[in-house]
């Protein structure tokens, strides 16, 4: 049974509201990605000494005031700070690749939950704790794998690069040589991200249908885009929608002094990314035909012969 993006809206919404708990993973994810960092700061600190470690997140934290407040950081003060750290940046180094690849694992494992969660409250009416740790079980490993070849295919950009690098080592110097190399970096640059940014809306779909469909990701890229190829007006308007909710919220809560951040990040974890993940899900289900649970409250008499 197929829907038109309107009607996946609404229906979705209602799915979300009757699933809440969909929230939950990303609640999780925020919990544990935090608990992880404060567990490698907490090493970092008793490497290199907790006088150390206090010093230089004083200094930073004054450095970053000065700039949020609208003020240039004093020039001492971040010399003081590089100063500080320079005989642990191989240390600091290690400690942030292992933060990166920490968040990247707890963020895919409880997507992965995310999305089958959704799945099943799209598919039935409600899912709960259960379907969440079956599907990030389940597709983990593919959806991290997956996330992996969507960031090479992204990196192959850099090729838009080479024109530069290629005319910075052929040239004899010169200024009329910087500013050719220096338009060559910009347009590379510009068409780079352009391209990255194709990529990521061609592939949009990619990371649900792996889940839905428990897709290898090969297979999940090749449905990806297959999908976006037929329906790439409704693709394109939800990421509309999408990034209009989220950035929303930060605009109407980021006035409110001290609890405004806050706010905002509580919003978005529990109401606009939950949401948000029930549209695409229903979105992909609707358009492939999948079996989809529908609330008969909501329908107008003349589709209750439809379903």
């Amino acid at each position: 049974m197929s829907e038109e993006l309107g009607i996946v809206i609404g229906r979705g919404f209602d799915t979300w509201k009757r699933n809440i708990g969909i929230a939950f993973p990303f609640v999780l994810d925020m919990l544990f990605s935090g608990i992880f960092f404060l567990l490698v700061a907490g090493v970092v600190a008793l490497v290199i000494g907790i006088d150390v470690f206090l010093s230089f997140t004083e200094g930073a934290g004054a450095v970053f005031g000065s700039m949020e407040a609208g003020e240039n950081p004093q020039i001492v003060e971040i010399f003081g700070l590089v100063e500080l750290i320079r005989p642990y940046i191989g240390l600091l180094l290690v400690a942030f690749f292992i933060v990166v690849v920490g968040w990247i694992i707890i963020r895919t494992f409880f997507r992965a939950g995310a999305i089958g969660m959704a799945k099943i409250a799209v598919e039935r009416g409600s899912a709960g704790f259960g379907e969440m740790i079956l599907y990030a079980k389940r597709c983990f490993v593919n959806l991290l794998l997956l996330d992996v070849l969507i960031g090479l295919l992204i990196l192959a950009g850099i090729v838009f690069m080479l024109p530069a690098i290629l005319v910075s080592q052929s040239s004899p110097g010169g200024s009329g040589g910087f500013a050719g190399n220096s338009v060559l970096l910009i347009l590379g640059t510009l068409v780079w991200f352009a391209y990255m940014v194709v990529v990521s809306i061609v592939l949009m779909v990619a990371p649900y249908a792996l889940v839905v469909d428990s897709l290898h990701p090969l297979d999940a890229v090749r449905a990806g885009f297959g999908f976006f190829t037929s329906h790439k007006l409704d693709v394109v308007m939800l990421l509309i929608l999408t990034i209009a909710i989220s950035i929303l919220p930060g605009i109407i809560l980021g006035n409110i002094p001290f609890v405004g951040g806050v706010l905002n990040m509580l919003v978005a974890v529990i109401v606009i990314q939950p949401l948000t993940l029930v549209w695409w899900v229903r979105l992909y289900m609707a358009k492939t035909g999948r079996t989809m649970y529908v609330n008969e409250l909501l329908l107008h008499p003349d589709d209750l012969r439809e379903v």
